[in-house]
């Protein structure tokens, strides 16, 4: 909207909150969680029973297998089963930055998110409309969440670290209805709705929803498996972040196979530290945990001096994090009572080395469970498993329904240790590419889909991923699309010319390295230039190092050599 204007519903911007309502109800009414008593593990610990090292089986041996009983759910039919068969359970606890924490049970969520909807039905949200939630980890995101699929709506997470422009650009080209935003995220939200050309969203702040929880609850749409419920961005190898449409059916499948893989139980407490805008936490822990019924413990933040102070404190029994906090967690002194707690696996993406994984599980005696996959196919690509032979070298086996392969550029299947491009088939996928016909295309390779990484598959069937075609740079889990960076560089009057690339780091999992070339006649000021990006990229995605140059590496075609780059940089470090 270029007015200045904003369109407002009357029923929103009244009352303490969600967070405070909470808050005072579970303590000033005396109904505080406080955890049991840990029932600590006996010297046979949890790694006992489960597989190391390597083993004489074959490929499909391998496999592990499951049976599925997802159907033709929906998210709707997963809340209300889990209301109906377990509504006194504790299925969710929030601890806030602040240290203080809350419970909700199924029946609770059930009956707050049936309520929301209402309010959001008053405010105009129909079915298949997009509603952003633009937040840290809170029982707003999942209540949320739940609300925009209870009146067949698409919830639009969007990273919650965004600058004005990012989030501006995810609103518009997701046609937002309206956005819900945590406190410190408010005036971000403002500017960059105001920003928008294409949609005039409504802006709801956290703090404002409790006028939409005190009315009375509505019937749950008519939604069918195959609807879109989750719309969610992630930096590719263009300029701005894909649109990902996820339906429910997806979603409810993705749960499904990671709680089965996590050999989930309703007495399972999982801790979720990871940020819910993505979907791994999302599918891992959160749906894993749904259609189970065992209890999601939700942080507002990665702290790792309190993390296993969380783990001890919550009965935790399965944690996920990504390889720069476990590294971070690992760089504490070691402690008598490193191994005195309930956790009996530890979820990882990302690389670490077997030296660490191994260290990992000497210390805390845990096992540590490698995935690989994306938002595309929901992180259901590959996992370690859990009581066959791992390969800590490796990303893991297919799951259950996933036919993963590698292919050459021609479309053949590579036999054992060939290098090629990792393509698959089967298990929940995205269902398109949002406003993006060119990129749903081109990712659909003879009906399997198309990663963009790059793998070998051994002879035992184990997958090991080197590296990414995609031009994308990891950053502590996130993903950085180096055109995004670039786009932004090349904006500065200054430069002429700029290429990304990312460069291995012990802290960040990668780092961005950006080279620009000076217009004519002009000086280029480092600082200056940090600081411009800064106004439209997130802190995360700012280039760590910045070299001016006097000329790029360019193929024939005037394309610059991107590997030469990167050979540099590395060669710096």
């Amino acid at each position: 909207m270029s007015t200045g204007s904003r369109r407002r519903c009357g029923a929103f911007g009244r009352g303490p909150g969600l967070a405070v309502d909470l808050m005072v109800r579970s303590q000033a009414a005396g109904r505080l969680w406080r955890p049991s008593p840990l029932a600590l593990p006996t010297p046979a610990g949890p790694l006992d029973g489960l597989a190391t090292g390597s083993g004489p089986c074959t490929y499909r041996a391998a496999k592990e297998q499951y049976v599925l009983a997802t159907g033709n759910l929906t998210l709707n039919d997963v809340l209300a089963h889990r209301a109906e068969a377990d509504g006194d359970r504790i299925g969710l606890i929030w601890e806030s930055t602040e240290r203080q924490w809350t419970e909700m049970s199924f029946g609770e969520l059930a009956e707050r998110a049936a309520r929301l909807a209402g309010g959001l039905r008053d405010c105009g949200v129909r079915g298949g409309d997009r509603v952003a939630l633009h937040m840290t980890n809170r029982l707003e995101f999942i209540v949320g969440m739940f609300a925009i699929s209870h009146i067949g709506a698409v919830t639009l997470p969007t990273i919650a670290s965004y600058a004005v422009d990012e989030l501006r650009y995810v609103l518009d080209h997701a046609e937002s209805k309206l956005i819900i935003v945590d406190p410190g995220r408010r005036a971000i939200a403002d500017e960059a709705a105001e920003l928008c050309e294409d949609t005039s969203p409504v802006v709801v702040g956290t703090d404002e929803l409790d006028d939409k929880l005190s009315g009375e609850p509505v019937p749950a749409a008519t939604v069918g498996a195959s609807d879109p419920a989750v719309l969610m961005y992630s930096s590719g190898t263009t300029a701005r972040p894909k649109g990902i449409l996820l339906s429910h059916q997806a979603l409810v499948l993705s749960g499904e196979l990671n709680a089965q893989h996590q050999r989930l139980q309703p007495t399972d407490r999982s801790l979720c530290v990871l940020p819910l805008f993505h979907v791994n936490a999302m599918s891992i822990s959160m749906l894993a945990n749904m259609v189970t019924g065992s209890t999601l413990v939700l942080t507002e933040t990665f702290d790792p001096l309190r993390y296993w102070s969380q783990v001890r404190t919550y009965g935790i029994t399965v944690g996920s994090l990504v390889a720069n906090p476990i590294r971070q967690v690992m760089e504490l002194p070691e402690q008598a009572i490193d191994r005195r707690h309930n956790l009996r696996i530890m979820i990882f993406g990302m690389p670490l080395t077997p030296e660490q994984i191994s260290e990992f599980e000497r210390r805390y005696d845990v096992a540590l469970i490698n995935i690989w996959g994306m938002t595309e196919d929901l992180t259901i690509g590959t996992r370690s498993p859990l009581y066959l032979p791992r390969n800590p070298n490796s990303i893991g086996l297919p799951m259950s329904g996933v036919d993963l392969g590698v292919f050459d550029a021609d479309g053949r299947e590579l036999g054992p240790n060939e290098i090629g491009e990792a393509r698959f088939i089967g298990g929940p996928r995205l269902d398109r590419y949002f406003r993006d016909l060119d990129s749903t295309e081109a990712s659909n390779c003879d009906g399997r889909f198309c990663t963009g990484d790059t793998m070998t598959v051994d002879e035992l069937g184990y997958f090991h991923f080197l590296d990414r075609t995609k031009d994308v740079i990891k950053i502590k889990g996130e993903n950085v699309a180096s055109a995004e960076v670039e786009r932004v560089l090349i904006t500065y009057p200054a430069v002429a010319d700029a290429a990304v690339v990312g460069v291995p780091d012990t802290r960040r999992d990668e780092r961005v390295v950006a080279y620009v070339l000076p217009a004519p006649g002009a000086t280029i000021d480092v600082d200056e230039l940090r600081t411009f990006c800064s106004r439209s990229l997130a802190r995360f995605k700012l280039p760590h190092e910045v070299h001016v140059v006097d000329d790029m590496p360019r193929t024939s075609i005037g394309k610059i050599r991107k590997n030469e780059l990167r050979d540099k940089a590395r060669g710096s470090v």
